[in-house]
């Protein structure tokens, strides 16, 4: 980079907070925005009665097949198997010894135990969308309150919010990756780069330096991906600064508020390491294969193409064409027509002040930071094919992009100081775009009959097993499958947790991590003989067998036929057809 990130002519946050904050009507603003947001995820998600709220959007789709996980999580969590710091052995799962899941590092620890009390308040589903319902919400009313103490106007902070708060990004991860579409806390970075990049920087142990680590400790205790970013973007710009000012304590400011992110994510990652240190290290936990940064690099052409949900059919129809042809993926990048005029703003801001030698906005060379790291084949691309594979889906920093850049025409919008009237017009107009452009058409009634159908379904056989085995009862799954992060053909990773979420008093084979020798009974079984895996198995406890027909070629007809035929002929079957669970005769 050739020229340092300088300060723009717009707003910035060195202005004092606007006079009035806290006033009823700044208040009333605020209830106005989340009041919008609330109806905008109802409608999307079509939840207007309390029957709707005690079901999931999506179920065991292949496209959102990780919401098992995220459910089996929150239901750990809400049965208290996931306290913060504390190691996570999970009873039900692993059995015969129950489930290791501390060998994956996971930073939204609080997240996740919060998801859980609300899952054990109002039920696991209804957790669910309460937990995703408050990400759209504290993204808004986040974006909202920056915004307002930047010194932008309250119309154009309403704008930016609204579009933030329903943005593309956060659906698209709903309600699957909770802890990805958690990004409420992203437009809390802005002011720390811009304070970070401009003028003498921040000096050390001043107000500003306290707020901002603070920011980064927060950011560390949230998905690393956005902690990652933070930082990165915090250290260029403080090297910017020293570089024009030979500045040290700009310098040292900048790596303590790093150090802050470190600290927190340390901390979240306390039961992770220290149970390596009692336990030894497990590299087979957490595979990172380097195609997944391609695949799932950010791509300049999925910011502009809209999910295939939108409400336009002819958007939708070229979203559809679009996903069908590309042989990369997305994991809902679109900015959004506004994102996108606000991004051609700044694209035309930079040129002009490029033509005119003047100063270019740091919110030009941020944007450019993240194109140049994340796409497709940059720079994240070169790190991982030098092995460091950690964040592999670089499509999910369009969302930073969007703050950004929302932030940005807020502010500029606000230094034009437009005619009220035909500011508020202006406002109205842009609102009225977003709830057309970024709200997506909801699931239509044969989804949600699907997934009513398929949940009642495994409830069904789950309240069938645990009326027939006795309390404790540990039943194997078939096919055999490692945890976590690992399909196969017919079956997603995590399809083996579906039983496990309505069960009261069983405990399930699958969910251990991998890689541990406390899993490798289970690759060793698959080398016996049905007969002998049987009496394995009896020998071990277990009472049931818990079969998915989906992971068998045949749909498990041999295996039932033959336990059978082996005298266990004890059989009870899901209403889908799809899971079997054979009793175990005795010896």
């Amino acid at each position: 980079m050739s020229h340092p990130p300088l300060e723009t002519s717009t707003p910035d946050s060195n202005n004092p907070r606007p006079a009035g904050f806290c006033t009823w009507n700044e208040l009333g603003a605020l209830a106005l925005l989340l009041a919008a947001v609330v109806f905008s995820w109802c409608a999307a998600n079509a939840k207007w009665d309390a029957l709707s709220w005690q079901q999931p959007s999506a179920y065991s789709a292949p496209v959102t097949s990780d919401i098992l996980g995220t459910l089996a999580g929150i239901k750990a969590a809400s049965d208290g198997h996931f306290l913060p710091l504390l190691w996570k052995n999970i009873p039900e799962l692993g059995a015969p010894g129950g489930a290791n899941w501390n060998d994956y590092p996971i930073t939204e620890e609080i997240p996740l135990f919060v998801e859980g009390v609300l899952a054990r308040v109002f039920g696991l589903f209804a957790g669910l969308n309460l937990s995703l319902l408050i990400c759209h919400l504290l993204a808004a009313g986040v974006f909202y309150g920056v915004a307002r103490f930047s010194g932008c106007e309250k119309k154009w902070s309403f704008v930016g919010a609204l579009a933030y708060g329903l943005a593309p990004f956060i659906f698209t991860e709903s309600p699957h990756h909770i802890t990805v579409a958690a990004v409420w806390h992203v437009p809390l970075f802005i002011p720390v780069w811009r304070w970070i990049s401009t003028g003498a920087g921040i000096a050390p142990w001043s107000r500003r330096f306290w707020i901002s680590a603070g920011i980064a400790f927060l950011a560390g205790t949230q998905n690393v991906y956005y902690t990652n970013i933070l930082c990165q973007l915090t250290l260029l710009g403080g090297l910017a600064v020293f570089i024009r000012t030979r500045s040290v304590p700009t310098l040292q400011a900048c790596l303590g508020i790093i150090l802050a992110a470190a600290l927190a994510f340390g901390l979240m990652n306390l039961d992770t390491w220290t149970y390596r240190l009692v336990h030894g290290p497990n590299i087979g936990a957490v595979v990172r294969e380097y195609k997944w940064l391609e695949i799932y690099g950010l791509k300049i052409v999925d910011l502009v193409v809209p999910p295939i949900t939108h409400r336009s059919d002819l958007l939708a129809g070229f979203a559809f064409q679009h996903r069908t042809g590309a042989p990369l993926q997305d994991e809902g990048s679109y900015l959004g027509i506004l994102g996108l005029l606000s991004l051609a703003l700044l694209i035309f801001t930079t040129v002009a002040a490029f033509i005119r030698k003047a100063q270019i906005p740091i919110e030009a060379w941020q944007v450019s930071w993240i194109l140049v790291v994340f796409t497709t084949g940059g720079l994240n691309a070169i790190a991982g094919a030098l092995g460091f594979t950690m964040f592999r889906t670089g499509c999910r920093y369009s969302v930073v992009i969007l703050a950004i850049v929302l932030m940005f025409a807020a502010r500029w919008l606000s230094s034009l100081r437009l005619r009220s009237g035909f500011a508020s017009l202006l406002a109205v107009l842009a609102a009225t775009l977003v709830f057309w452009d970024q709200v997506p058409r909801p699931p239509d009634l044969k989804e949600r009959e699907l997934v009513a159908f398929q949940i009642e379904s495994d409830q069904e056989i789950v309240e069938k097993m645990e009326a027939a085995l006795p309390p404790g009862a540990m039943v194997f799954q078939l096919p055999i499958m490692e945890f976590p992060e690992t399909p196969i053909a017919g079956l997603s990773p995590y399809d083996h947790l579906r039983p496990y979420l309505f069960s009261k008093s069983l405990r399930f084979s699958f969910g251990s991590m991998k890689g541990r020798e406390d899993t490798q009974w289970q690759k060793d079984l698959a080398g016996l003989t049905l007969e002998a895996a049987v009496a394995k198995l009896r020998g071990l406890g277990f009472q049931a067998i818990l079969i998915n027909r989906s992971g068998f070629p045949d749909k498990a007809k041999g295996i039932i036929q033959s336990l059978s035929t082996m005298g266990n002929s004890r059989v009870i079957e899901s209403a889908a057809g799809d899971l079997v669970c054979v009793l175990l005769s005795p010896a």
